[in-house]
């Protein structure tokens, strides 16, 4: 992701429960430890983004989000791909995230994706309250 993809990521999160505002999407792009990508259509429209921190040999995933109009079409997959690529290649041995325990779509997502869940972080989100899953793959 580059500071010319933000307009596009934004208006994909307005779209997505628990949203990242365009001035945390933009910080994110500062982070020295953190992993951004997107995927892009045939004619370059932005059809979803990841962001990810590593620390070490780990890393976590910190949000997914697909363009509304194109989930369950292999957008998700596609960047959990690269990502799982990247990591990879910069010797990352695992990959962390938290998921709201309510989203059974996302937890079959990441669970066909080689997700394991191997935590609970209870009465961890709001606006709605939720647990959060704490889901992990190996990479190694």
């Amino acid at each position: 992701m580059v500071q010319a993809d933000l307009g596009a990521v934004a208006a994909i999160e307005r779209e997505a429960l628990s949203s990242w505002s365009a001035r945390s999407l933009a910080e994110e792009l500062q982070v020295s430890q953190a992993n951004q990508g997107v995927a892009e259509s045939a004619e370059k429209e932005i059809l979803g983004w990841y962001a990810c921190r590593e620390v070490w040999s780990e890393a976590e995933l910190l949000k997914i989000t697909v363009k509304k109009a194109n989930r369950e079409r292999g957008v998700g997959r596609f960047l959990l791909g690269h990502l799982f690529l990247e990591l990879q290649k910069r010797k990352i041995t695992c990959l962390f995230l938290e998921v709201r325990s309510g989203n059974r779509t996302a937890i079959r997502f990441y669970e066909k994706n080689g997700f394991l869940q191997v935590g609970i972080r209870p009465g961890y989100y709001t606006d709605p309250p939720d647990s959060a899953l704490i889901l992990k793959k190996n990479l190694s």
